[in-house]
């Protein structure tokens, strides 16, 4: 088949290029002009895109279109205009790929869970995650799936299996409270075969299934999990199956509770299809704290864009750096989130040594607004604002930590300071 992706740059739409590349399809796409991180993977599988132009539509494909793309898009103007055949991405997977999809959802650590879980499935399994990594395979019908919760997309699947890591107002955009939210999470349940849950999870205790298996320390748990040691890199860990009386035995590589339960909710799953999980050498997903030296520097490049996640990094940080300042370069994602947790990102800021501020990434959901841009500043004036060079900022010289926050372009300045780096 030959697919056309617009917005092919996002991180889901990236991974499901290179999903549909590897099954043999001819896979182009189209995107805006400005740098994302999501263009190496796509270079490494040799798939062309372009910027957007309405001369690029033509009659021999099939569209899909990002979730954050309408008919102000000059694209998916024309293709709707010529009746071409074409699908927003939820629904091309829920609807038209057939695969037994295990659906990795919840607030925070999605990507991280379905990350492991591919790792652990070893090429035994199909995966689309939103790091903007993709692998599609002809070996198995199993497909591991990043499913979001936004504008109720996630509703559009079926899966066999669906793991619920946590559940948290993320998208006030979208959902205007709790209550909505966790109705949208219970109707996406119902639509599964199995669930797993996290145990320890206060968040996700009012989901009802017939078919509900549960890891985590408490006891209680059909998984428990035990941490036997923990040194300066990692944990030695027990995972027990209390229902075959089983103890798996294995070293976790990364600091953070968070990160524990992200890797036994994929080694569970693993246990559940019956494949034995492959452990050595995991990886964290892109920017999942992915660490650079600039000089005595150490620069953290991390996605984390909801208090709650940017309280679990700044832990893991300091456990992994217990003696060293830990400075922050954040830009705050989309205006209603900003505005929805403001003090509660006030207060998790208030975690590092120092803070700077970039203008809120809007995204393709908002407009860049002035005014806004204003009522936020006065609100976090204790930090200072990012201007200027990157290489204005950081002394190579010291010691000391800088943290790139959030889920827009914020990691392009660490390019700045790695050809600074290599220029020298």
């Amino acid at each position: 088949m030959k697919y056309y992706l617009v917005g092919i740059k996002g991180t889901g739409m990236s991974s499901l290029a290179c999903f549909l590349k590897d099954l043999g399809n001819t896979v182009v796409g189209s995107d805006v002009s400005d740098y994302f991180f999501t263009e190496e993977t796509l270079k490494n599988k040799k798939i062309n895109y372009f910027t957007f132009n309405k001369n690029n539509i033509k009659s021999t494909y099939i569209y899909i279109i990002g979730n954050a793309f309408d008919k102000n898009n000059l694209e998916v103007m024309e293709i709707l205009n010529s009746k071409y055949e074409y699908y927003y991405y939820h629904e091309f997977i829920g609807h038209v790929l057939e695969k037994d999809l295990i659906c990795i959802s919840g607030t925070h650590g999605k990507t991280t869970t379905a990350s492991f879980l591919s790792q652990m499935l070893k090429g035994n399994s199909s995966y689309i995650i939103g790091d903007g990594t993709g692998y599609g395979t002809t070996n198995t019908n199993y497909l591991v799936l990043e499913s979001c919760e936004y504008k109720d997309h996630f509703l559009s699947y079926n899966p066999k299996i669906a793991l619920v890591t946590n559940i948290e107002l993320d998208h006030p955009d979208y959902f205007k409270n709790v209550e909505q939210l966790k109705n949208s999470f219970q109707m996406f349940i119902n639509k599964t075969k199995l669930v797993v849950l996290n145990n320890d999870e206060k968040s996700t205790k009012y989901l009802k299934h017939n078919k509900i298996i549960t890891f985590g320390f408490s006891k209680s748990s059909d998984y428990i999990i035990k941490i036997i040691k923990e040194n300066k890199n990692g944990y030695f860990l027990n995972i027990i199956d209390k229902e075959q009386n089983n103890t798996y035995s294995c070293y976790f590589p990364f600091l953070g509770k968070h990160m524990i339960y992200d890797f036994v909710g994929g080694f569970v799953i693993s246990l559940i299809i019956g494949q034995n999980p492959y452990v050595d050498n995991l990886k964290l997903p892109k920017r999942r704290m992915t660490i650079y030296k600039y000089g005595k520097s150490i620069l953290i490049d991390d996605y984390a864009h909801h208090p709650t996640e940017i309280k679990c990094l700044y832990e893991a940080v300091k456990k992994t750096y217990p003696k060293l300042k830990i400075n922050v370069i954040f830009q705050p994602h989309t205006y209603s989130r900003t505005f929805e947790f403001k003090k509660d990102f006030k207060n998790v800021l208030k975690l590092f040594d120092k803070v700077y501020l970039e203008d809120v990434f809007t995204s393709k959901r908002e407009e860049f607004d002035w005014k806004k841009e204003n009522e936020l500043r006065k609100y976090f004036d204790e930090f200072d604002k990012f201007e200027n060079c990157i290489l204005n900022y950081i002394d190579k010289k010291k010691k000391e930590i800088w943290v790139f926050l959030g889920a827009g372009v914020i990691n392009r300045h660490i390019s700045y300071l790695i050809n600074d780096n290599e220029n020298k």
